[in-house]
């Protein structure tokens, strides 16, 4: 009896579980299949919970949030090199889809703030430069450039904003695992050609001949090979999948953070004496290449907002 009340006064509680409604949104994202496995509901609960819970520390580590007005502009390097002019904030972001239909949806409210991202890249290049009154046009330049600009995601207070980070976050990791998911099932279309391939050529062959012998083993290997695809293809083994993904996602999605003097084209440590240090934080994806994004918080104002126009013929002109 004694040992009993021990064991009960003794025992650890369960971990938190994560809300039933986001496990499925998530699972739905993965794969839905997941459903078919023994309790997937509790079994994920508590990994999800977890990677939320990181996901909302990740959230507290972005930048500080930049107002898109001239004063800034005048300040902060990176909106210089984002935009070259003031004029330019509007023509790029005042044009977003996006952010006129919330806008419009919220004819009250005056200020959005956006989730704004980026391709951004080092370039070596060969520049010009000026030294003892002769012209140089062989110096090795690091130049920072930025394409491909979206807003991703709107909210009507900063609060609002980074509370919405975590579920993007997890929607992340959940595709990724969907990625992973899908590979199986391109090996299990590979696996069926190629068997197919096999029992073809087996019929075409003579019997106790060696290309009977050959086609013969190839056929048992393909069916052992598809026979354990099969089975990491199975609901229980997609839900284990998903669960490394989930413990993998401080792994996945990282911020990356650095500080750089940069001058007024660009370019980094240029020392031509017009140099502003300058923040930037980026996220990175991994994978086999890694997919690097500048990150910004925005704060834009209703008076940004500009009447959309038609996409200019410059190519090299950034559009959303």
């Amino acid at each position: 009896m004694f040992a009993t009340l021990k064991s009960l006064f003794n025992r650890t509680a369960p971990p938190p579980g994560a809300d039933p409604e986001l496990v499925d949104a998530l699972t739905e994202i993965a794969s839905p299949t997941i459903k078919l496995a023994r309790k997937y509901q509790s079994r994920l609960s508590p990994y999800v919970r977890w990677a939320q819970d990181h996901a909302e520390r990740f959230t507290t580590e972005w930048p500080e949030p930049l107002a898109l007005d001239v004063s800034s502009w005048r300040q902060e390097r990176i909106l210089q090199l984002l935009f070259a002019t003031p004029s330019r904030m509007g023509e790029l972001i005042g044009q977003n889809t996006l952010l006129q239909n919330w806008f419009a949806q919220n004819p009250f409210i005056d200020t959005c703030y956006i989730i704004f991202t980026a391709d951004s890249r080092q370039k070596m290049r060969y520049g010009m430069v000026e030294e003892g009154g002769q012209i140089r046009q062989d110096v090795p330049q690091q130049v920072l450039q930025f394409s491909n600009y979206r807003v991703n995601a709107t909210a009507d207070s900063l609060t609002s904003l980074l509370a919405s980070g975590p579920r993007r976050i997890l929607e992340l990791v959940a595709m990724q695992a969907s990625l992973r998911i899908a590979t199986l099932e391109q090996d299990k279309a590979r696996l069926d050609a190629e068997l197919l391939n096999a029992r073809t050529m087996l019929r075409m062959a003579q019997a106790h001949t060696p290309e009977y012998t050959h086609q013969q083993s190839r056929i048992n290997s393909l069916t052992g090979q598809l026979q354990q695809c099969n089975e990491a293809r199975s609901p229980d083994a997609l839900c284990e999948l998903f669960i490394t993904e989930l413990a993998a996602t401080p792994d996945i999605l990282t911020l990356e953070k650095q500080s750089l003097l940069v001058d007024s084209m660009g370019i980094i440590a240029s020392g031509l004496g017009d140099e502003q240090a300058m923040a930037i934080s980026e996220l990175v994806l991994q994978r086999s290449e890694p997919i690097r994004k500048l990150l910004m918080v925005l704060q834009v104002p209703r008076s940004l907002m500009q009447t959309p126009c038609a996409p200019s013929t410059f190519t090299g002109e950034a559009r959303f």
